[in-house]
């Protein structure tokens, strides 16, 4: 893949010219080494399908005060609510018409993340020119924001943070209860889809006034696996004009002092998951990213069973599906495998997802999960366990990297970190071979901590105000007993070492005062940009 990627680079020099000339029209009388090359990327392929992605460097991040949820819209909008000619406008039901014989992915999808929004889409070669007449031309140039295709868009978004976040995804708004409060104080407090009130009072002038701010030219990068120059300049030229808009500010998420537990109660939630999190100022193309990504496979990589508490919580002890840590956001949980691309941002957390365990065990896993952080900070790694990771890290490298989707996506994110030249998958391998233990025992000193703390819980109603005030007073700390472990008299050394370890989970000194722990109905959230009940995350 290395050589690949390389590849594009020769192409692109091929291609400057042209991406001056019809996605720089400001740029059109400089010369070819004067053009930002960074502005497109191409893997050529010998495939009989061209891929497209295209990242606009604007998102959620970027929604006005009080209208959050105004990049989601824009970008559905972009693809549903009419574009092309007034009198025969291409909707929803058109475009899947014209796309449907080009196969399925030729429909074009879209991702919208807090500072990002790309779309993505696969087209048969021979179909490119009419996809381009027909599809992406008139959808970028030519968008119409009907009225009633935007009435259609906010009421659909509304049930779904409505109805769908709030009530039929247990471990997705847990997820993104704690996504939002982590980055409370900053631009990024909000959920990518909206919030209510702000989905509400969006207007189409506010659709038009973002479309005219944010995609633009100089502000959308490409990854395609277009090779030719014909095609790839007609592939440009479909794309709007203009300068890239100055970046909003992401600033530092508030800081807090100690610890703080969200519960957030559902009616009819069956087990209750666990979260916890903090900000790092670690993010890809640092120095301390790897030895802390080595640390993280160790700990919990994401829906793999190495990981320290997935081993610990899951397979020694079969309390719940799995347990995982996170070094950065990961888009798509729970639903993907592999972390999926395209959702770069400024700012990250460190974060642990613990997947619904029976609400009786609830006190004693959130024990063992900050006991398993506390233990890592204190004691670090040994050699064996660094060697170990980093196997582990390397076959991460063969799914990350599995197809030219993936591919484009990261190298578009590479755009994104400033990594042009020492590309995420292109050095991934050899990133991971040069950690050492000392490097990774530096980066988790340097960077985790337990101190200060935020962790989120997703319960049903009815047990939320006993748990509150069983972990602010330390009782009621409930493990698995011999019979529920499948334990029989006497009891075997592997067993007693795992019953010693229980001893020291629920030994844990949480710390977390009562009035430090908040009790908040699903129904609640994502009114606006505030997290109910906490401090911080209001409006901005």
């Amino acid at each position: 893949m290395k050589k690949v990627l390389r590849t594009q680079y020769s192409v692109l020099a091929g291609v400057a010219w042209i991406a001056a000339v019809l996605l720089l029209p400001n740029l059109a009388a400089a010369q070819a080494g004067s053009v930002p090359r960074h502005n497109v990327i191409t893997m050529p392929s010998p495939s009989s399908l061209y891929e497209i992605q295209i990242m606009v460097r604007a998102g959620s991040a970027d929604d006005p005060a009080g209208k959050e949820g105004t990049a989601n819209l824009v970008a559905r909008m972009l693809l549903e609510g009419g574009f092309g000619d007034p009198r025969n406008p291409v909707t929803k039901d058109k475009l899947a018409e014209i796309t449907r014989p080009w196969g399925e992915a030729a429909y074009p999808q879209v991702l919208v993340d807090k500072q990002t929004t790309t779309f993505s889409m696969i087209v048969p070669r021979e179909a490119l020119p009419q996809f381009l007449a027909q599809v992406l031309g008139p959808m970028f140039r030519q968008p119409l924001f009907l009225q009633p295709e935007l009435d259609r868009i906010r009421k659909e978004t509304l049930v779904r943070i409505q109805s769908n976040l709030r009530f039929e995804q247990q471990e997705l708004l847990g997820l993104l209860v704690l996504d939002d409060w982590v980055l409370a104080g900053t631009p990024l407090d909000h959920l990518s889809v909206g919030t209510v009130q702000g989905v509400q009072a969006v207007t189409r002038d506010d659709l038009e006034s973002y479309y005219r701010k944010y995609y633009t030219g100089a502000n959308m990068y490409v990854a395609t696996t277009v090779g030719d120059h014909a095609s790839l300049g007609a592939l440009l030229a479909d794309l709007p004009e203009g300068a890239a808009p100055a970046a909003t500010p992401v600033g530092k998420p508030e800081a807090i002092a100690g610890r703080h537990l969200l519960i957030v109660t559902q009616p009819n939630a069956i087990a209750t998951g666990l979260h916890l999190g903090f900000p790092v100022d670690v993010k890809r193309g640092d120095p301390d990213y790897w030895p802390l990504f080595v640390a993280n496979v160790y700990l919990g990589a994401h829906r793999d069973s190495f990981g320290r508490m997935y081993q610990e919580i899951r397979s020694d002890r079969g309390f719940n599906y799995g347990d995982y840590s996170y070094l950065e956001f990961v888009s798509g949980r729970p639903f993907f495998l592999f972390p999926p691309p395209t959702t770069p941002r400024e700012q990250q957390y460190f974060s642990i997802w613990i997947r619904p365990v029976g609400h009786q065990y609830t006190h004693f896993i959130l024990k063992a999960m900050t006991w398993e952080l506390e233990n890592l900070i204190r004691n670090g790694m040994t050699p064996e366990q660094v060697a170990a990771a980093k196997v582990k890290a390397r076959t991460l490298y063969l799914k990350y990297a599995d197809s030219k989707s993936r591919q484009l996506g990261y190298r578009l994110d590479d755009e994104f970190y400033g990594m042009q030249d020492h590309g995420y998958l292109v050095d991934m391998l050899k990133s991971l071979d040069a950690v050492t233990p000392e490097q990774v025992n530096a980066a988790i000193r340097r960077h985790l901590q337990s101190a200060d703390l935020k962790y989120v819980v997703v319960t049903n109603e009815s047990v939320a105000g006993r748990l509150a005030d069983d972990i602010a007073s330390n009782r009621n700390v409930t493990a698995k007993t011999l019979e529920e472990y499948h334990i029989s008299q006497p009891i075997p050394p592997e067993k007693q070492k795992m019953l010693d370890q229980d001893k020291e989970w629920a030994a844990v000194q949480l710390n977390l005062p009562r009035e430090n722990i908040h009790i908040v109905k699903a129904s609640e959230l994502f009114e606006t940009a505030a997290v109910p009940g906490t401090m911080g995350g209001g409006p901005k």
